[in-house]
């Protein structure tokens, strides 16, 4: 398989300095899948172009390690008719002709940095083709977990104190930030969220830090008005495959919640693919841009988002963690083989012991896949979902209990085949790959896929004879799947288990 590069990947590989710490990543699942490593003559054009003598006899020593394309093919009338306009500059002619290579087929794969490049892809059909660094790294995991580097990853508290400073996941720190070092230093009795591969790597950093009404917001413009805010100070996670960026993400929310903060904000320099990346996947999780911060060289933009307020107007994933209380409420049956790895943080006391991460990406993932078979086609998007872990021990009575809440973001029933089903669920469900080919076997015309966001583990669990004593569930059976419960049901099994959300 031939993999074509962009001109910008190169110049993350080569570079004296670190600009994407990502890049290693992609460039072992590059060797480990054996793709052959292409770049276009435009590409070396382009590094030719570069005045510093220093870097012209860095990529003359190391382009012999890419294949350079010994013939090219030009874009025809009908594909540039496709992008619905004419190239405006070099650059534009340079992106199509490399899409072009993409699209007959003469690469397998394109693999950019490029966010204009990526709209062109979609526009002419090759988006499952063409890459950003983080997005062929996660296809490469998905598609081959069993080839991971490291198997176990975990996010934990640690004090500032006790971390490496001079580990190198802290450099564009230090490039953006100058008084980064003396900063971190005096923060060493604080805690923050690190995140280990199993070799004792840092993949992932996150500080918070709760503000309240008398903060002073005058470098901001327009000022932030007077609340209690969470801040997300420092914020990075490394590309692995995983769903890391989610499981932080998931961290920020539980913290919001729990320090009952107004707002949480971020502020952002945008100049890294990598920060643009972590913009866009905060927007997608409701964070809007409100203005920016000042600095003497380069301003940061600030990104906010509000608690407490559900708006009909925006996605569930949006306004999560804000829950909508007019929703449907429902009832969901999960086997305990399947619950506690879909369900890590919700894993009961006796199974504490167990790896509840390791190599599986579901497990990071704040949005979920579970399937059901059920002929209930009552539940759509907003509703929400108490999942009961069905009893392993006698009595059932208490080893059967509710033990997490989450929201439906969308349930996909009619598949158009098998690959459209397996295709839905990649990544983001707890059942093997043996599981679903049987699921689709045995149930293809009942199938649902159920992509849910998981909400919170339940601060007690509510078990089975509670349903009963409650009148929630009639004895002496469980919950069936899709079992509807009342606003005034699901409020008894909130306040019972002494559970808060943002309703």
């Amino acid at each position: 398989m031939r993999a074509l590069l962009d001109t910008n990947i190169v110049i993350h590989r080569e570079n004296t300095r670190v600009t994407n710490s990502s890049i290693g990543q992609l460039f072992y699942w590059l060797d480990t899948l054996h793709y052959e490593k292409v770049i276009h003559p435009f590409t070396v054009s382009e590094l030719r172009k570069y005045s510093s003598q220093t870097m012209q006899e860095l990529y003359d020593a190391k382009l012999s390690a890419y294949k350079v394309m010994h013939t090219t093919s030009s874009p025809t009338d009908d594909f540039l008719k496709q992008l619905e306009e004419l190239p405006k500059s070099e650059n534009d002619n340079i992106d199509n002709q490399l899409l072009f290579e993409v699209y007959r087929n003469r690469v397998d794969v394109l693999i950019t940095e490029d966010r204009k490049m990526i709209a062109k892809a979609i526009r002419i059909g090759i988006r499952d083709r063409v890459f950003t660094i983080n997005g062929f790294i996660t296809r490469a995991v998905e598609d081959n977990p069993a080839l991971l580097e490291y198997k176990a990853l975990s996010v934990k508290k640690e004090f500032f104190g006790d971390i490496d400073l001079e580990d190198s996941f802290f450099n564009t720190f230090r490039e953006a930030y100058p008084n980064f070092d003396c900063w971190f230093n005096g923060k060493c009795d604080e805690e923050a969220y690190v995140c280990r591969s199993d070799q004792g790597c840092i993949l992932g950093f996150l500080y918070l830090k709760t503000e309240g009404i008398e903060e002073n917001y005058s470098d901001i413009t327009p000022a932030l008005s007077p609340a209690k805010r969470l801040k997300v100070g420092t914020f990075k996670v490394d590309a692995t495959g995983f769903r890391l960026g989610e499981r932080f993400i998931k961290i920020i929310f539980d913290n919001a919640i729990q320090r009952k903060v107004d707002e949480i904000y971020v502020t952002l320099f945008l100049n890294r693919p990598e920060l643009r990346a972590l913009k866009a996947t905060l927007e997608r999780w409701g964070f809007t841009e409100h203005g920016v911060k000042h600095h003497d060289s380069e301003d940061e933009i600030v990104l906010v988002k509000k608690l407490g307020v559900y708006s009909q107007d925006r996605s569930v994933l949006e306004n999560f963690p804000n829950l909508c209380s007019k929703s449907q409420k429902w009832i969901m049956p999960i086997f305990p083989k399947y619950h506690t790895s879909l369900f890590p943080d919700a894993a009961l006391y006796r199974e504490k012991g167990i790896d509840l991460i390791g190599e599986l990406p579901h497990r990071y993932a704040l949005q979920k896949v579970y399937i059901s078979w059920s002929i209930a086609r009552g539940a759509k998007s907003g509703d929400l979902v108490l999942f009961y872990r069905t009893g392993d021990t006698s009595p059932k009575k208490y080893s059967s209990v509710i033990t997490s809440v989450g929201v439906i973001d969308e349930i996909v029933y009619n598949f158009s085949d098998k690959d459209d089903f397996m295709r839905q669920c990649k990544n983001r469900s707890v059942f093997t790959e043996e599981d679903l080919i049987r699921f689709w076997q045995e149930h293809k015309a009942n199938l649902q896929i159920i992509k849910f966001v998981y909400v919170k583990e339940l601060e007690k669990k509510i078990t089975l004879g509670f349903l009963w004593d409650n009148d929630i569930v009639d004895a002496p059976n469980g919950p069936r799947p899709f079992s509807a419960i009342s606003d005034e049901q699901f409020e008894t099994i909130i306040e019972e288990s002494h559970t808060e959300l943002y309703l």
